[in-house]
């Protein structure tokens, strides 16, 4: 299982085998790209265009965010959920909520309740 440090204290995050299969992958081709073990301070997903391990660009970040949104409403995901999602910048579930800080978990609740108020208020913009 890989840990990931957060501000100095390894963090450990139980994954599920679906999960651990796409990190094995990701792994996998660091290693055909840079052809060594990838250390805990390179990142998992990384710029495939760059000579070394570096994180990918914010562009590239914000297309593969938007497309997790898009997946989202296609797949009929509560709209709650993706303006939460969308507002917050994570995805929340009932197996990862334990992990989040009070404050994180705040700020999710605040998305949904900012959500239904605007449904409730008649605006959707």
């Amino acid at each position: 299982m890989r840990s990931y440090e957060i501000e100095g204290d390894a963090k450990i995050i139980p994954i599920d085998q679906e999960t651990r299969e796409a990190i094995s992958k990701q792994e996998q081709l660091f290693r055909e790209k840079f052809g060594r073990e990838p250390v805990p301070e390179d990142p998992l997903f990384f710029d495939p265009d760059a000579s070394t391990p570096q994180f990918c660009g914010a562009e590239s970040q914000d297309k593969t965010w938007a497309a997790i949104l898009h997946a989202a409403v296609e797949s009929g995901i509560d709209p709650a959920i993706v303006y939460a999602m969308n507002k917050t910048g994570r995805i929340v579930t009932k197996d990862n909520a334990q992990f989040l800080t009070d404050a994180e978990l705040q700020e999710w609740n605040d998305a949904i309740d900012g959500y239904h108020q605007k449904i409730e208020s008649g605006r959707t913009q």
